[in-house]
């Protein structure tokens, strides 16, 4: 839901230009924020009424779009809130959170996010299925000592890798 409406904007236009262009006056009057004001009376000027339009549902842009702005800011082609009154954007926060995500990630990141949750359970490898034979009981067997001897032989290797460090420490 936004804070403002079309017609209350349309109002604060209208007694900005009928009181001698006075921003100062005007964000008085309506005890609004100079920026909030003076971006209205941009989008006025750029967009007529249309630019004052509040839009009911959340706009999605595709990254085509998304990267053609970016690359207009970059290039230097528009600055943050140029570029958001030439492509019809509501405000330059977009477009600067747009910048900053592809300054990290490149062309990916505006790609659209996937939605819902990650699985964030561990994957771990499954079980082999239960010996049937005695041959297959025994080479799993054999395989789980192996495991369990690689393992012993890491333990023991980390720990005189420790012992090494600890006597070096205690030489003087």
């Amino acid at each position: 839901m936004t804070k403002y409406n079309q017609t209350f904007k349309q109002q604060v236009v209208d007694f900005y230009f009928s009181n001698h262009e006075s921003l100062s006056i005007t964000c008085k009057h309506f005890d609004l924020p100079n920026e909030t004001a003076r971006r209205w009376i941009v989008q006025f000027k750029h967009s007529g009424s249309s630019g004052l339009a509040v839009r009911h549902s959340k706009q999605k842009y595709s990254p085509e779009f998304k990267f053609n702005v970016v690359q207009s800011v970059l290039l230097g082609q528009f600055s943050g809130r140029g570029a958001a009154l030439h492509f019809g954007l509501s405000s330059s926060g977009m477009i600067s959170q747009w910048l900053k995500t592809f300054e990290k990630q490149g062309i990916n990141g505006l790609l659209p996010k996937p939605k819902g949750r990650l699985n964030m359970t561990p994957k771990y490898p499954k079980m082999p299925p239960k010996p049937k034979t005695r041959g297959e009981e025994l080479e799993l067997r054999i395989l789980r000592l192996e495991a369990e001897n690689a393992f012993l032989k890491k333990l023991d290797e980390i720990i005189k890798r420790e012992d090494r460090k600890r006597q070096k420490r205690s030489k003087p």
